[in-house]
């Protein structure tokens, strides 16, 4: 009896840890979903600018998602990945006023800061 509860646990464990390493991908739509929201939160946008914004960032995860899916080398893709954001962040300040951008710079330095001292910890 004890080892039949015991395997019983411990399957239960093994299936537990399995299902738990499992990452369910967001699709572009979903990603630039979660960012508009983070933005209009954040950065107190309207409505209009709102749907401008969510349009940039669904380009920029739909070009993003198809550029990981081609696998190419890490720099290639890092340089690609980097044009793409640049180009997307140069589409918002168009939309922006000029507290937003500054708010949505911080924001962004911020983010950077927290991803640096992440690396640093490891």
């Amino acid at each position: 009896m004890k080892k039949l509860l015991m395997l019983l646990t411990l399957a239960c464990g093994l299936n537990y840890a399995a299902n738990a390493q499992q990452k369910v991908e967001k699709t572009p739509a979903q990603k630039a979903a979660n960012k508009t929201e983070h933005l209009q939160k954040n950065l107190k946008l309207t409505a209009d600018q709102a749907k401008k914004v969510n349009v940039i960032l669904l380009a920029q995860a739909t070009s993003i998602d198809s550029l990981k899916k081609l696998k190419q080398d890490k720099k290639t893709s890092h340089l690609a990945d980097q044009k793409i954001k640049q180009r997307a962040t140069a589409g918002l300040n168009k939309i922006f006023t000029p507290e937003q951008q500054k708010a949505y710079a911080k924001l962004k330095a911020d983010k950077k800061a927290k991803k640096d001292a992440a690396k640093a910890d490891e």
